[in-house]
């Protein structure tokens, strides 16, 4: 099944972590990597719902966790951005570091330590990237 976004957003985050631990270059990239992030999907012109909160959790290669979650809980890295920016990143429209710099999204946590771990962000994105989506709005 296909998931939807933003109403199957725990569907989504499953498909996400599965994608993950299916990359090669994933493992490879993120090995010796331990973080949590939060992603934050929140209400635009497209979307007028809740707020939306999926963290993924990464410890040695391997995401070990993705789903939905409670938004005070603790992370190393947050990208916070409207619903519409959300889709043009998982579409591809849009790279993520032109998304941040360019003030579509908003970035939490160490800069450096995400600049030394690029590969494996990367990878996070395109993974995210092939998830099959739908999108409500």
């Amino acid at each position: 099944m296909t998931p939807t976004l933003p109403g199957d957003a725990d569907e989504w985050a499953d498909q996400l972590q599965a994608r993950l631990n299916d990359r090669e270059a994933f493992t490879e990239a993120a090995e010796g990597f331990d973080a949590t992030f939060r992603f934050d999907i929140l209400p635009d012109d497209r979307y007028d719902g809740n707020p939306i909160t999926l963290t993924v959790v990464i410890t040695d290669g391997a995401c070990v966790a993705a789903r939905g979650s409670d938004p005070n809980a603790e992370y190393d890295f947050g990208l916070r951005g409207p619903y519409g920016a959300w889709v043009d990143l998982l579409e591809d429209e849009i790279e993520v570091t032109e998304a941040v710099m360019g003030g579509a999204f908003e970035f939490e946590g160490s800069e450096m330590q995400l600049l030394n771990r690029r590969e494996a962000v990367t990878e996070l994105v395109r993974a995210a990237q092939n998830v099959d989506t739908e999108y409500a709005y």
